[in-house]
């Protein structure tokens, strides 16, 4: 068994974070604050073309749209998504109404983080994390979460 690379370290702990952080704000910020500015991230990061992830991520978007009642003219725009297939990780970033966001999924796991963004100047963040389940019905296949909650 080869020896694990740094960033091969980083992404296993952002894995445990996703699964165990009681604030999803942990997880989030590990994600931006030592995967994003990592150069090896950066480099290993392809634009996503699975359209079965890029799928899950339209989902998951208009399932928040729905819950947090969000008022946009249109759907949900992904801006950009990439991935790490080694890693079996996609990332991107989207627009929701007025609101900006980004998020992370293991496709290993079927989970994610989403963290959306008011641009409204207050600040607000809203953190969600998400499951995906394969053959569920439109409205069930996508179970999220809030802080302090568990799924």
């Amino acid at each position: 068994m080869s020896k694990p690379t740094r960033l091969s370290a980083k992404i296993d702990q952002l894995k445990i974070l996703l699964l165990n952080a009681e604030e999803f704000a942990d997880a989030m910020n590990y994600f931006l604050d030592e995967l994003v500015s990592d150069s090896a991230f950066s480099a290993a990061g392809k634009p996503l073309k699975d359209k079965r992830i890029k799928q899950r991520f339209r989902g998951v978007l208009q399932i928040l749209k729905e819950r947090l009642n969000i008022q946009s003219a249109g759907p949900p725009q992904m801006i950009a998504t990439v991935s790490l297939k080694e890693y079996q990780l996609s990332h991107g970033a989207f627009m929701l109404g007025d609101r900006l966001g980004m998020a992370f999924y293991f496709r290993d796991l079927d989970m994610g983080l989403c963290a959306l963004g008011a641009l409204d100047g207050s600040g607000e963040v809203v953190f969600t994390r998400f499951s995906v389940y394969d053959q569920v019905g439109a409205k069930k296949s996508f179970h999220t979460d809030r802080s302090g909650r568990r799924h």
